[in-house]
């Protein structure tokens, strides 16, 4: 009669460990996510950021500044 007991109380320990397992590997694989690092996760595509570059005022460094105005 013992038998059973210490079965069963082996699957319920066995059952907690794995879900305590897969509770961790979980959070692990969401905080990896977030910050890409898994490895089947490509890199970003580079995208280049212009800061400044929608306000008038701030244009092309390659547009030519027009000269001011000769007074004479």
């Amino acid at each position: 009669m013992a038998r059973p007991r210490r079965s069963a109380v082996l699957a319920a320990v066995l059952a907690v460990v794995l879900v305590l397992t897969l509770v961790i590997a979980g959070y692990g694989m969401f905080f990896a996510s977030e910050a890409g690092r898994l490895p089947w996760q490509v890199d970003p595509t580079r995208i280049p950021v212009t800061p400044f570059a929608d306000f008038p005022g701030f244009g092309n460094a390659s547009t030519p500044a027009t000269p001011p105005a000769d007074p004479s």
